[in-house]
């Protein structure tokens, strides 16, 4: 992992990885490391006019979703320089997971958290609104248990259970990654 150049953060919706992002910006080692989360480099791009992610898939649907993310993860792993970018909830499906795994340049983490936690970060007043949240808690961890087949293939792996010190998890990303 010491010589990756890009990073990709896994994880649920609500498992904690644009909280994590921040703490890995804050503590980041230098000022070389950039730091994005994928849903608001879509936002930014595809979303002209719209305040948030959710009006985006509302508006062109979720194939089209789905395209843009896999065009803008493309993208930014094109661009010059060190790394750490947050993926939607749904990004990692097995086939981008298979075309990244094998870069040397490309490390992937897996920020877990447990379902009832994501849950209830999910509610939280701060929190986005997510448009997977509509379908309901039983779709909801359907979906969680679903994903945990591409997540659980991804050996570096940070738990973030509710309570848990960002700054320590950051600390520990940063002696990995150095």
């Amino acid at each position: 992992m010491a010589k990756c150049e890009k990073i990709l953060m896994a994880g649920f919706s609500g498992a904690g990885k644009t909280s994590f992002l921040r703490e890995l910006e804050f503590m980041a080692p230098d000022l070389a490391w950039e730091f994005a989360d994928l849903d608001q480099l879509i936002l930014k791009s595809r979303g002209k006019g719209l305040k948030e992610l959710a009006q985006v898939i509302e508006r062109d649907g979720w194939e089209k979703f789905r395209l843009y993310e896999r065009q803008e993860l493309e993208g930014w792993l094109k661009e010059e320089g060190k790394g750490v970018l947050a993926l939607g909830g749904g990004t990692l499906s097995p086939l981008l997971y298979d075309l990244y795994k094998t870069s040397r340049k490309v490390g992937i983490v897996y920020l877990h958290a447990p379902f009832e936690d994501c849950w209830e970060r999910l509610h939280l007043e701060t929190s986005e609104p997510r448009p997977l949240v509509k379908r309901g808690k039983s779709e909801l961890h359907r979906i969680y248990e679903e994903r945990q087949q591409v997540f659980s293939q991804i050996p570096w792996r940070i738990e973030n259970p509710k309570g848990s010190d960002l700054t320590m998890l950051a600390k520990a990303f940063w002696e990995r990654v150095s």
